[in-house]
Parts: C-alpha cells; sequence; structure tokens
C-alpha cells in the first residue's frame, strides 16, 4: 500500500538506477494530508536499490513548490510490473492522466533532458518558489531555470543531434515535432541567459519544425521586451492564443503589453481570465496586473480588492506593493500608501525605488526624520541602472536639509 514517506524530498535521479517512468500530462487540484488543495504535475517512478525496487508515486505542489512522495514497501524484480500498476492507479485515482516515457528504449541525452524536466526529481533547492514572483518583466521572461543553465542548453544539443543522427534520410512528423521542442527549449534557456538574439534564431527554427504556441509566446517577449518591436510581440502572443486560447501565461504577457500602452480595458479580460486559472503558477502576477488595469480604467476599489488578493497569496510581490502604494498615493489616502509602500520597502530592500517612493510619502505626512532614513538608504546607487533613482534620492534628501 502506497503511504507518503516524509522522509523523501524527490526522487533519486541516476538515470542507471531508474527502471521505469511515467509522466502525468495533466495537472489536477489534490490535496495532501496536511496541505491546502492545489494544482499538481505527478510522476509514477520505478528505481532500483540493489536486489530490490522502489516504486513511487510523485506529487510536485505547483504552488508551494514542494515534492509530496508516496511510496511502497520495497519489492523484487518479479514483482515490479504489479507494484507499478497499482502505483498507476494510485495516481489516477486523484485524476492524473500518466503517460509511459518508455524509459528502458531512451538514449542517455533523451533521458538526462527528461529528468530536467521531471520536478519530481530537483532536490528542494532547484524547485522553483510558487509565491515570490517578480515585477511584470521579470514575470513575462520567466522560463524554465537550472543550475547551471549552460549545462541544460548542452544537453538540449546533444539530444537534437542525435535525433538528426537518427533520422539522416529526413524525420518524420513525430521527429520534427520533437526536434521544434529542443529548440524552443533552448530559446527557453538563452532567454534565460538574456542573450536575445541566439533566444529568437532559435524560436525561429523551432517554428520551422513545427508551429507551437509556446514558441509563439517566447518570440513575443523577445519583440517585446528585447527589441522594443511591440506590434510584432502582440502579434506573436495573439498567435499562440489562436492556438492555445487557454494558455494563461500568453494572456498575461499580451495583458501586461497593452498596460504598457495604456490600453486597459483590452488587458482586463485577458487578465482576468489568467487570474482565474487555478493551473496557472503565477496567476498572481496576473490578479495584481488586473487591479491596476481595473484601477486605470476607472474602478479603484476593485482593481485595490484584486491587488490585495494577489498580495495576500504573494506577499513578497515588490510590483503589487508599488501598485498598491501608489494607488493610495494618487487618492492622497496618505496613511495607506505609507504602509503599501512601507511593505515594499520592507520586502524589497535592495530596490531603490522603494525606499524613494516611501520618503516620499512619509515626506508629506511630515515624518522628516523618517523620510530622510529612507532617502539616505537609495541616494547612493548600487548599480549603473539605479543612478537615476540614486539622483532622485539624493536631490530629496538636500530639501529635507540638515535634521
Amino acid at each position: 500500500m502506497l503511504q507518503e514517506d516524509p522522509k523523501r524530498t524527490h526522487v533519486p535521479s541516476e538515470p542507471q538506477l531508474i527502471v521505469a517512468l511515467y509522466v502525468a500530462t495533466n495537472q489536477p487540484m489534490v490535496q495532501p494530508v496536511g496541505r491546502a488543495a492545489q494544482a499538481a504535475r505527478g510522476a509514477v517512478v520505478a528505481v532500483r536499490e540493489g536486489a530490490i525496487f522502489h516504486v513511487m508515486v510523485a506529487l510536485t505542489l505547483a504552488e508551494s513548490g514542494e515534492n509530496v512522495i508516496y511510496s511502497a514497501p520495497p519489492v523484487e524484480q518479479r514483482e515490479v510490473q504489479q507494484a507499478l500498476e497499482e502505483a498507476l492507479n494510485f495516481a489516477e485515482s486523484m485524476g492524473f492522466i500518466l503517460d509511459g516515457t518508455g524509459w528502458a528504449n531512451l538514449d542517455d541525452a533523451h533521458r538526462a533532458e527528461l529528468l530536467e524536466r521531471t520536478p519530481a526529481f530537483w532536490p528542494p533547492a532547484d524547485v522553483e518558489e510558487a509565491a515570490g514572483p517578480a515585477d511584470v518583466e521579470e514575470e513575462a521572461a520567466e522560463k524554465p531555470k537550472t543550475d547551471d543553465p549552460m549545462q541544460a542548453v548542452a544537453r538540449l544539443f546533444a539530444a537534437f543531434a542525435l535525433l538528426l543522427f537518427a533520422s539522416c534520410s529526413g524525420m518524420s512528423a513525430e521527429q520534427r515535432a520533437q526536434a521544434a521542442e529542443i529548440h524552443q527549449q533552448l530559446g527557453d534557456n538563452l532567454l534565460y541567459q538574456g542573450d536575445a538574439q541566439g533566444a529568437i534564431k532559435e524560436y525561429l527554427q523551432s517554428l520551422d519544425l513545427d508551429e507551437t504556441p509556446e514558441a509563439h509566446n517566447g518570440l513575443g517577449l523577445i519583440y517585446w521586451y528585447s527589441l522594443g518591436r511591440a506590434d510584432d510581440g502582440a502579434k506573436e502572443f495573439k498567435r499562440a492564443l489562436q492556438m492555445r486560447p487557454e494558455y494563461s501565461e500568453a494572456m498575461t504577457n499580451l495583458g501586461a503589453l497593452y498596460i504598457s500602452r495604456n490600453q486597459f480595458t483590452d488587458a482586463i479580460p485577458l487578465l482576468d481570465k489568467a487570474a482565474r486559472d487555478p493551473l496557472y503558477k503565477t496567476r498572481t502576477v496576473a490578479q495584481a496586473n488586473l487591479g491596476w488595469a481595473l484601477y486605470k480604467s476607472g474602478q479603484p476599489e476593485k482593481g485595490i480588492g484584486e491587488i490585495r488578493g494577489a498580495l495576500a497569496v504573494a506577499p513578497k510581490y515588490c510590483l503589487g506593493w508599488r501598485q498598491l502604494g501608489t494607488i493610495y498615493s494618487e487618492q492622497s489616502r496618505l496613511d495607506d500608501a505609507s504602509k503599501a509602500f512601507g511593505r515594499y520597502a520592507e520586502e524589497c530592500p535592495d530596490v531603490g525605488d522603494a525606499h524613494l517612493l516611501f520618503g516620499k510619502v512619509l515626506a508629506r505626512q511630515q515624518r522628516a526624520k523618517e523620510a530622510r532614513a529612507e532617502f539616505e538608504r537609495c541616494a547612493i546607487p548600487k548599480q549603473e541602472r539605479d543612478k537615476p533613482v540614486a539622483s532622485e534620492c539624493a536631490r530629496f534628501l538636500k530639501e529635507l536639509g540638515t535634521p
């Protein structure tokens, strides 16, 4: 009988020890004992340990990022298939739809790629934190991360080289789809490293092989953020949504693009739909942006409610506190603005803008000593990009005069 194994934080990732792997193709809502209900990714794995075998069901919770491992007593080799069937039934009873990977027939490169993409094998330090999305731009560009992105790129290149070698006489439709996915993942990794030109090349090659919404979404991010071609970015996001109307990441990105153009009424339905998607891991970003769009379109109280809802789930979300403080400041609700900007400075102490905005509200409240302390924190730039904010902080510091 499968039971939760609290001693395991992830499944052993040594390829030579794994004898079977099934990966879920969906993310149903689950509620393990003692945890909040949330979407999860799933996998069923059989691992060899000497002469015995362990069969496990691994859930990766979308919001907490935690791996919950269920295991049964170890079995001998002749009992592995039966144990796997029991594990598959157990996972399917929770709503998972599992697909066999054909582990035994995969080459080393494809095995490494599969382990890289399956969070059940990630140690706790490698699991993404669900409650800490950064600002709009950072989230929109967020892609799968590894401890060493170059290693991931190397593995993907190796997988692609093997795929081409195996199909020198021409690729089948399935092989083209696999090659397209590899190029798309290469694009994701290069985008994460800041190599916009390399990423755009990979995304275009991916689309030449097999058109996917993921590649269009990645291309849209580069056109908009990296190259400043907002029209082309919007076109790519829209194409991604034509292919997959429920693609929440593309909805959030297009909504953010509309906000940057002051097209708030266009942004609202997209962000509202993404914010209500229970399977979208970073829906708090969509919800906060929805709140800002509602405020700017003349619905301030609804907007405040959405931003507060996002911050209740992700209290370290810097942009949310900035948005909330700005709304209160523009409404001359200085006490509320002071509290919001105070949280902004507390949760995001390395962001000079947080201390500048907090100091300005404190000065409006005639709290000169506290305002001076905030301006002093941001008056000296830590990086080149901090210089404009630092200059502003220094100017306010000078206006306040000596204590």
